[in-house]
This record gives C-alpha cells, structure tokens and sequence, in this order.
C-alpha cells in the first residue's frame, strides 16, 4: 500500500467513525478527479454537476459497505461510471426535449473540450489532442473520459477496466481501437487547421455542417490517405499519451460545503447566469472568491473565503452549486429587455483559467508629471480614457473595430464602483441581486448583449489592460467584435482602485 492509498484508508476509517472533516477531505482530493471523468463521459452536458454530486453523495453514504478502504478511489471511480451510464440510459429513453427544456442542454460551444483547452492553457499538439476527441464515436466518450486519466497518471489501467466492468484484456483492445480512431481526429484538426487549405480538402468538406462526427471523421480521412498534399498531416505526431503525462486535471466547478460544519473550499472558478429558458447562457472568468449570497446563504463571509452553501452536499439544488468567480462576466441573450433582466443563477461550463491575474494587487502611486513653462499642453487623458485607448489598439491588432465610450455606460460604471466601494463589496452580483446586465437596463441602455470586466487593486490603466489580457475568459471579453460600445469607471478605495469595464451591444 502506497502513501496516497494509506492516508485515503485512514480518511475512510474516520469517515466511517462519524468524522465529518474526513468525509470533507476525501471530497477535496477526489472530486476533481470524479468531475474529470463525469465531465469528459457527458461532453460538459448540463447534467454533469448533477451526476457528481450524486456520486459523491453515494459514496459517502455507502462507506460502510466498502470492503477494503484502500480502495476507495477505484470504488468511487465505479460508482461515478454507474451514474453516468445510468443518465445516459435515461436520456436515450425519454422523448425529445421541447422548447421547455432547452435550457438544460449543453452550450455545444461549450464543451467539455473548449473547458481543458482554455483551463488547462493547452496548446500545441495538445491542444490537438482535445480538439480530436470531438470527432471521436459517441460510444467512445465513456472509454475516453477513463483512459485520457489514465494517460495523465490519475488511474491505473486495473482501475480503467474496472471501471469498464471488463477483464483487462478486453479493455486493453478497446483502448487499441479508440486510440487509432483518436490519432485519424487527431490529424484531421490538423488539415483543418492548416494555413494554406488544400483544394480537394475544402471540396470535401463543401457540404459539411462544421460539426465535428464519426461519419466525417471517416470521409475526411480517405481524402488524407490519397491526399500528397494532406499526408503531411500525419507526420510528426508524438504519441498522445506522451502528450498526457503528468497533465492537470481540469479544476471543477464545484464548492464542497461539507456534510457537518467544517466545510472546505474545494475550487473557486466559473459562474455565470442563464436567462429564461431559450436563452444562451456565457460563463465569468475568476478573480476572488464570490460573496456567499451567490450561494444562497445571505451571508458575506468577507474576502478570501470561499462561499458555503448551507446544509452540506445535500442541500445543493439542480443549478444552485455554489462557484466563487469574479473579474469577469458575459450574457449574449436576444429578446425583451424586460425579460433579459430575469435572470437567475445557474452554474456553467464556462471557460475559465485555474489561476486568475486579475487579482487584488497592491495599489501604487503615479507622479503626474509637471508641464514645461510657457508650453501648452494637452489635457492629460483620463484612466479610463487610458484604458479604451489600451483595448482598442488590442481590438485593432485582433481585427475588431474600436469601443465608442457610452455615457450611459460610463455612468453604469461609475455607479456600481462607487456602491461597491461605499458597501465594501466586490463582485458581479450586487448586494440587491442586480447583475450587470440588470443594471444596464435600470441605468436606461438598451442592450443586446453585454460583457463586464472587474480589476481591483491595480494602480495604473496599463496593469489593469494587461492583467485582463493575459487571462483568457476577460481577453475573450475584451476581444470580442461583437460588442460596439463601452463604459469604464475607476473608482479609488480602501483597498486601492476599483476598475469597472462595461462591454455592450446596443439593441439596434
């Protein structure tokens, strides 16, 4: 017995005495790996949060029946499986779902997929390798979810076929069989993605709808096999579990409240709102744990803790999973402005990054300088005017036109930096429950889709830019041709600047 197999025994044994912390560290050092596996085996599917908490429910409560403790990882690894294929089964029974249930879907540009490339900064042939699995058999997903954690050194292949509910033998067959398909996906990315496309490639693909599948997987790679040009695809490929060794795992979305008091921060990352159903949902990059009413207890824990939803694992509700987030949000949702402004918290699969910049930094000092005698001068811009100058010319060098500064925007802006430094709050989600999309609406603009940016702490219009380009979700916000129109306040405080960045589209 290893030392992480010894330490998961002793947390069993006390988990199993009635020690509640116990049962909240086993959560915190096995829910990743659960979201992981659910996460990947459902494509990011709305139902994912469900299935983990289920699982890790089950888990707890059936410790008792556990034989050998040391095992645990492999039981859980079990149960989660179960559960997924369970939902699937469910799914493939019921009827179609109507324009009711829409928003229970999955984004389809929010996959599982987009979630490890952004999260894990994936790039390269790795990158490659996550882009390839979308073109893998739906059958697949279940295999794949296992064995992409056991390429990165998070299960062994005993556990895989366990798993599997198959000899080891047999597993290691189906393995072969999806790995070979993996590798044809792998080198379709790469002939889609090749900067000079080959002629006979776009004729093929002349009809095709964009969306990766099992059946143009197989059309596309004929057309590589008797393609010299497109051969070269193939070339160079390094082996996929050589790519996957030693890689993170994507962090979860979920906070763990624990079943007794002490409950335990276990990830603070993406949260965003979903308007009525038939409207698209977008995620919030991090910055800072959320407030704790974002969870639904009323309660501010203060900075730097992680919000705790009330009652433990159990009192989690389907889309009330607590999820720190801030720095970042977006909505892109047509319709009435009446209806827009209904918005209701739900947790997403919004890409994110595991280690926000844009955190609190120390505020700093800037020396006006002084203008030379008996030379006129310009006025000097404003920080705010600073910091659309700064974004526009990323806008320009990304293709997109520059932001026009909106009054009204710029007051929304100006508005909530100061409640926020007034009620010593920070975050989204207003202490009245406004959103930014909310408070567009009350602040009179009419919006068709919106974005907002938050930065607290730096001291120059420069640091801030930058802090919210180098993390991907605020640059996806900042670089997004969408948006026409733009309001930024900043507004000093005790704890330095609060940056305030609206984004919007007006509704024409």
């Amino acid at each position: 017995m290893n030392s992480v197999e010894q330490r998961t025994a002793e947390l069993v044994e006390a988990a199993r005495a009635g020690d509640a912390r116990a049962g909240d560290d086993l959560v915190r050092a096995y829910l990743p790996l659960v979201y992981n596996i659910v996460g990947r085996a459902l494509d990011g599917h709305a139902d994912v949060d469900d299935i983990v908490q289920e699982t890790m429910v089950r888990a707890l409560d059936g410790l008792a029946g556990l034989r050998d403790p040391a095992r645990f990882r492999s039981w859980l690894v079990a149960i989660a499986m179960n559960r997924t294929r369970h939902r699937w089964q469910e799914r493939r029974q019921a009827p179609q779902p109507g324009l009711d249930d829409a928003a229970a879907l999955a984004d389809p540009a929010g996959d599982f997929t987009d979630l490890a490339i952004l999260r894990l900064g994936l790039t390269g042939q790795r990158r490659e390798v996550a882009e390839a699995t979308r073109w893998l058999d739906e059958d697949d997903r279940e295999l794949l979810s296992l064995w992409w954690l056991e390429a990165a050194g998070e299960l062994t292949r005993a556990e895989l076929a366990a798993a599997l509910e198959l000899p080891t033998r047999h597993a290691a067959v189906r393995v072969q069989r999806m790995k070979a398909r993996l590798e044809t996906g792998r080198a379709v990315v790469r002939a889609l993605a090749a900067p000079a496309p080959c002629p006979g490639l776009a004729e093929t693909t002349a009809a095709w709808d964009g969306r990766p599948s099992p059946l143009w997987r197989k059309r596309l790679a004929r057309h590589l096999d008797t393609c010299p040009r497109c051969a070269t695809a193939r070339a160079d490929l390094a082996p996929a579990e050589g790519l996957l060794v030693g890689l993170a795992l994507v962090p979860p979305l979920l906070v763990w409240a624990g079943h007794g008091t002490g409950g335990a921060e276990v990830a603070t990352e993406t949260v965003a709102w979903a308007a009525e159903p038939g409207t698209p949902t977008a995620g919030a990059p991090p910055t800072e744990p959320a407030p704790a009413s974002w969870a639904g207890t009323g309660q501010d824990p203060g900075p730097g803790t992680a919000p705790v939803p009330a009652g433990g694992l159990r009192a989690w509700g389907a889309g009330a999973v607590a999820v720190g987030v801030l720095g970042a949000a977006v909505l892109l949702a047509p319709g009435d402005p009446v209806e827009r402004a209904r918005v209701r918290d739900r947790v997403v699969a919004a890409p994110t990054s595991p280690a926000p910049t844009t955190t609190t930094a120390p505020p700093t000092a800037s020396p006006t300088p002084s203008p030379r005698p008996g030379r006129s001068r310009a006025p000097e811009p404003s920080p705010e005017e600073r910091v659309n100058l700064l974004v526009n010319r990323h806008r320009a060098e990304a293709g997109c036109g520059p932001l026009r500064s909106d009054p009204e925007l710029v007051a929304i802006a100006r508005a909530y930096g100061r409640d926020m430094v007034a009620r010593g709050h920070y975050g989204h989600h207003g202490p009245d429950g406004s959103d930014p999309g909310s408070r567009m609406t009350a602040g009179g603009y009419a919006w068709s889709a919106w974005a907002e940016n938050l930065a607290r702490g730096q001291g120059e219009p420069e640091s801030v830019v930058a802090d919210w380009m180098a993390d991907p979700p605020h640059r996806a916000n900042l670089l997004n041709c969408r948006y026409r129109e733009t309001g930024v306040a900043a507004v000093s405080g005790p704890d330095g600047t609060v940056w305030v960045q609206e984004l919007a589209t007006p509704l024409d």
